[in-house]
């Protein structure tokens, strides 16, 4: 399966013109974390600006620009970043004034290894998360910002009609799940008070992750659409075609559960390899399994996504508890501009692409249908090599 590649270590910058406790730190903090030391706050400033650290350990107490002062001047530079200060003074009134200037957390000299690793890997979580929401609203501001030029300039674009009315839909679903995604992010930070910080970071990654996916896939769509008629089509590649399923159901399922929907994803274990474009494959799946969740979401179903290696084909089954396809409309579902979503904002063009990329990509789609009971799509694509 696909193994998303190691994250870079955190980076921890000490600022401490004492080498007992800076050295102390360092070596606590060396098995886990890239350190970094500042005998002064200037060489530290300087160091924050090179190595663009994860959380900086600053005491108070230093000759010349003392930490609270430097404490202003990270601010300065970087508002979000993490910063704990800590001292062999514990006055009140100095703690109190380092907190009011932003700092994260206060610690007294000597301090507790226990107390200082959990303090760290908590600052370093906060401001990567901090970081990646940043980089995640930066990407969404540029996507808007390339979308609103070029369908400014799509003129050419609106001239073929149904190609316009395919690009519209196609950036529907990723879109669809970015906002829902950005929604539960929300509800999360208003509660940022409550309890169980560590869990809330480690599903705030998870769920920056898929917007970023999507956000991505977007971008995709858009140079894809921008070079819509040009001479020379996109060659294939090796595509993993278990990863891709994997990825979207995983895109998919916060608006499953906002749904009341269950969703439950089978994937073989080993890697099922074809020959195409990743994002033309994620698309149609995309379409399929999306369409399943609206299915069933009126029932507060379920859909069930298998994919498997069956008869040298990728195998991949998208079933769903919903009310089914009556027989006299089954035959019409693959027809560009037919929907049975009546009044629900149904485009009629989902399916329709979806076999389109899976006839190009020499692959079948099937569907069978019980009224009351449910529908289930099987897609089948020609492995490579096999």
């Amino acid at each position: 399966m696909h193994i998303s590649a190691a994250p870079d270590p955190a980076k921890v910058l000490i600022i401490d013109d004492e080498i007992g406790p800076r050295e102390s730190l360092r070596m606590l903090l060396k098995p886990s974390y890239q350190v970094h030391t500042a005998e002064n706050v200037e060489t530290g400033l300087q160091l924050l600006q090179e190595k663009r650290p994860d959380t900086i350990v600053m005491d108070i107490r230093m000759p010349g620009m003392n930490g609270i002062d430097g404490l202003r001047r990270i601010r300065e530079i970087d508002p979000h970043l993490s910063v704990i200060m800590f001292t062999g003074f514990g006055a009140l009134e100095t703690a109190q004034e380092a907190l009011r200037l932003g700092a994260n957390d206060y610690i007294n000299k000597p301090f507790d290894a226990v107390q200082m690793r959990e303090v760290i890997g908590r600052n370093v979580e906060r401001t990567r998360l901090q970081r990646q929401s940043e980089a995640t609203a930066h990407e969404l501001q540029e996507l808007n910002e390339r979308l609103r030029n070029e369908l400014a300039q799509k003129e050419r674009l609106a001239s073929l009609g149904q190609a316009s009315a395919e690009f519209v839909h196609d950036l529907s679903n990723p879109l669809t799940i970015v906002w829902g995604y950005v929604q539960i992010l929300a509800k999360k930070l208003e509660h940022s008070g409550d309890g169980n910080n560590g869990e809330r970071s480690a599903s705030s990654q998870r769920e920056l992750h898929i917007i970023e996916q999507n956000v991505r896939l977007c971008r995709e769509l858009l140079t894809m659409w921008q070079s819509y008629g040009r001479v020379g089509a996109t060659k294939p590649k090796l595509v993993s075609i278990s990863s891709i399923v994997q990825d979207v159901g995983r895109g998919v399922s916060g608006m499953a559960s906002q749904n009341g929907v269950q969703l439950d994803c089978e994937i073989a274990e080993e890697e099922l390899t074809v020959l195409g474009d990743p994002t033309q494959l994620t698309r149609a799946l995309q379409n399929v399994i999306v369409n399943a969740i609206q299915a069933a979401t009126e029932k507060r179903g379920k859909v069930v996504v298998n994919c498997r290696e069956k008869d040298l084909y990728a195998d991949i089954q998208v079933r769903d508890t919903g009310y089914g396809i009556a027989d006299s409309e089954i035959g019409k579902i693959f027809e560009p501009y037919f929907t049975t979503k009546q009044g629900k904002n149904g485009t009629g063009l989902g399916l329709y692409i979806t076999k389109k990329v899976i006839d190009d990509h020499k692959g079948s789609i099937e569907v069978a249908s019980t009224l009351g009971v449910g529908t289930t799509f099987t897609l089948r694509l020609p492995l490579h090599d096999k």
